[in-house]
């Protein structure tokens, strides 16, 4: 989903952009979710620099351009390959609710055409989509997913949950309003057999200006998660 049309999103990017601009960046960042390190926990900064990383037992995953080209839910063998592996590492192997995919587009509202996508993400690859309240998409459906995981008996610290995403203003900023770890997919989706070829839009290319220039620039980096 374009920014531009999710309006409070950009309102809440521009206030942090602005004010705290390190509350966008990403507590890491992979090329896209093929080299998505297995497990999670010990890629992540340590906790309070303790040395002492954190403990992950739920997964939040994008699709539009994370997990399918933009706008698709067309799924590459490769992707499906990489799913099988994250649902039997030992972080998220203990439940059938411990990954969950989050989307603008798939089941963000009762439109059938999002309700047809949602339906064959959960066909093909096993794991639930999250049915949005359509007020509520990224970055704002924190509570949701937290009272989702919850529900489940997965958990409900969210100092436990991963999000893996392509866009900083979505992905990343659910991330840090939920109190949770952020993975970001700079180059989003690439086709394995295409890699040149680049699905982002405008708003996610210049994120990654704003990324590069906060990095290595000012040499900032994302604040550790909101203690619960």
């Amino acid at each position: 989903m374009p920014l531009f049309s999710n309006v409070p999103a950009l309102r809440l990017t521009l206030a942090y952009a602005f004010h705290d601009p390190s509350s966008l960046l990403p507590h890491q960042t992979i090329p896209t979710l093929l080299s998505l390190p297995l497990p999670l926990g010990p890629s992540l900064p340590s906790l309070d620099g303790t040395g002492r990383k954190p403990t992950i037992r739920a997964l939040v995953l994008d699709k539009d351009n994370t997990l399918c080209p933009p706008e698709t839910a067309k799924l590459h063998q490769a992707y499906i390959n990489k799913i099988e592996k994250v649902k039997e590492c030992t972080e998220f192997s203990h439940s059938a609710h411990s990954i969950l995919i989050v989307s603008n587009t798939a089941g963000s509202s009762p439109a059938p055409e999002h309700e047809a996508e949602a339906k064959q993400l959960e066909l093909e690859l096993g794991l639930p989509v999250l049915r949005q309240h359509p007020d509520r998409k990224k970055p704002f459906c924190g509570p949701d997913i937290l009272k989702y995981f919850k529900d489940h008996g997965v958990t409900d610290n969210p100092r436990e949950i991963v999000v893996v995403g392509d866009r900083l203003a979505t992905d990343v900023l659910l991330a840090r309003e939920m109190g949770s770890w952020s993975i970001w997919c700079r180059n989003g989706w690439r086709n394995p057999a295409m890699p040149g070829r680049d699905y982002r839009g405008f708003f996610s290319k210049t994120e990654s200006r704003f990324e590069r220039i906060m990095t290595r620039g000012f040499g900032n980096t994302a604040p550790l998660p909101k203690a619960t």
